[in-house]
């Protein structure tokens, strides 16, 4: 998380101020934004002991990714109703200085507060993850509430007790874990769909020690990704197991078939399309008359696209465990479950202003794709900022069938934007790829572009000015 500076402030909620607080943005890759930041609202940096409402830290988060605005506050609920300690939230309507900055999720802070109300003891390590229990990662935990653990050496019982052999491994890793709540959090994620989690990622989660039991335990983070259904070339929709615990659980019949077990209980007992789509209408009344600052393109249809996966995630779910088992293929990687389904190279030639009208500009496109060989001349090309006032290009090349190959850059800096090449590598320019079929008006792919580079020879930024180059990448599956 970028190290922001915090200033002082006040905060005025439902009309009631609170004065000497302090304010910083908030947000890590695919969350920050210039014009709409995440915020972070801290009671007690200049007035010891002082709270909001009774809260040290507000955590305002801004839906850059969850462009339907009711992901989060629909998610952490679903996983609390599951028996799991999950974050209370909220909608806010935001304003800075007088700015209206439309609807934001107001989402509890993994914080002494939130411990207090989930365990007996709330003195134990806390951590927030961006790792995985592999030896040597461990460092790459962050210690919160708890700074006296900064080395991150109590979560090496974690690491040992994953690298048991299979006769010892459940036994080992009910002891360090609390493995039946963990099967919950992990069926939970693949229910929702958190492919940005722990278990698919592994990323935004956090994992408290609790000394009374002496267990570990998860704690979701940054659901604002769910409810998609991803299309995924390679792998099941039903199984994710990407972090080291998740993999050699279900590597291993026993556990793999608690995991299954517990995944078609939830789904059986827990998971009501009905009850699910009541709630989405309610947030859906009382969200949308304040989101017109949120530069969200078709609001209700990305609603509706929220109602549709409720109401279809548990038959797709069931379809693929009615066969058996699912099949995972992938094998413990370094980085994790980042699977290359081909690689793509090709040219443009596009003007700035002209972002997302086609037909315009030209190009070549060539390579593979999830298998799929693309070989074109028929290419459009544009270029111009995003809604997040990122410099961008987009390239559609045209295949047989009708369908576009689609590639897209996108510049993480403003600054960065200039004539000279530069890494695909997600922290200075990030770039996607995928299959967008006009008769249906759907997009497929989503796959990252890494590996490679984007060369810009022309990078005129005046309307109408010339944005041309060249670029060529690997694409990787998440």
């Amino acid at each position: 998380e970028p190290k922001y500076t915090y200033f002082p402030a006040e905060v005025t909620i439902d009309g009631e101020i609170f004065t000497q607080v302090a304010v910083r943005k908030k947000g890590g890759f695919g969350s920050l934004s210039t014009l709409r930041p995440g915020l972070k609202v801290k009671s007690n940096e200049y007035v010891r002991g002082q709270r909001i409402l009774g809260l040290e830290q507000l955590t305002l988060n801004n839906n850059q990714q969850d462009s339907s605005l009711v992901k989060q506050c629909l998610t952490y609920p679903l996983f609390s109703s599951a028996g799991l300690p999950a974050s209370r939230c909220s909608f806010a309507h935001v304003t800075v200085n007088g700015e209206d900055l439309g609807v934001y999720s107001h989402v509890e802070s993994i914080k002494e507060e939130f411990l207090r109300r989930h365990f007996a003891d709330d003195s134990g390590n806390l951590y927030e993850g961006g790792a995985d229990f592999r030896p040597g990662w461990v460092n790459g935990f962050q210690p919160k509430v708890n700074e006296q653990a900064p080395d991150c050496s109590d979560l090496n019982p974690l690491v040992a007790a994953l690298q048991a052999p299979d006769a010892q491994l459940e036994t080992e890793v009910d002891r360090v874990f609390a493995l039946d709540e963990f099967l919950s959090f992990w069926a939970m994620e693949v229910i929702t769909d958190h492919w940005d989690g722990y278990t698919d990622g592994p990323n935004n989660f956090f994992i408290y020690h609790d000394p009374t039991s002496d267990q570990f335990h998860f704690i979701p983070w940054g659901v604002d990704s769910t409810f998609e259904g991803r299309a995924r070339t390679t792998r099941p929709s039903s199984v994710f197991a990407c972090g080291i615990l998740p993999w050699r659980l279900y590597d291993l019949p026993a556990t793999r078939d608690r995991y299954l077990a517990r995944l078609t209980e939830l789904l059986d007992s827990f998971w009501d399309p009905a009850a699910i789509i009541a709630e989405i209408d309610r947030m859906e009344t009382f969200a949308i008359p304040y989101a017109s600052h949120n530069n969200v393109a078709n609001l209700a249809g990305r609603i509706q696209a929220v109602r549709d996966f409720t109401a279809s995630r548990r038959g797709v779910l069931l379809a693929e465990l009615s066969g058996g088992p699912p099949v995972w293929p992938t094998p413990l990687l370094d980085p994790p479950c980042l699977v290359n389904i081909g690689s793509i190279s090709g040219s443009f030639n596009a003007t700035w202003g002209s972002l997302g009208s086609f037909p315009a500009g030209s190009g070549r496109v060539s390579g593979t794709l999830a298998g799929a060989g693309i070989d074109s001349s028929l290419v459009n090309a544009t270029a111009g900022l995003d809604q997040e006032s990122k410099p961008t290009v987009q390239i559609l090349a045209e295949q047989p069938n009708g369908t576009f190959a689609v590639v897209v850059f996108v510049a993480q800096d403003a600054l960065s934007f200039g004539v000279g090449t530069f890494p695909l590598d997600l922290v200075h320019t990030l770039g996607y790829s995928g299959f967008y079929d006009p008769a249906t008006a759907t997009f497929s792919g989503g796959w990252l572009l890494l590996g490679g580079s984007l060369t810009l020879s022309q990078a005129n930024q005046n309307n109408g000015g010339a944005v041309t180059g060249s670029f060529t990448a690997d694409a990787v599956e998440l």
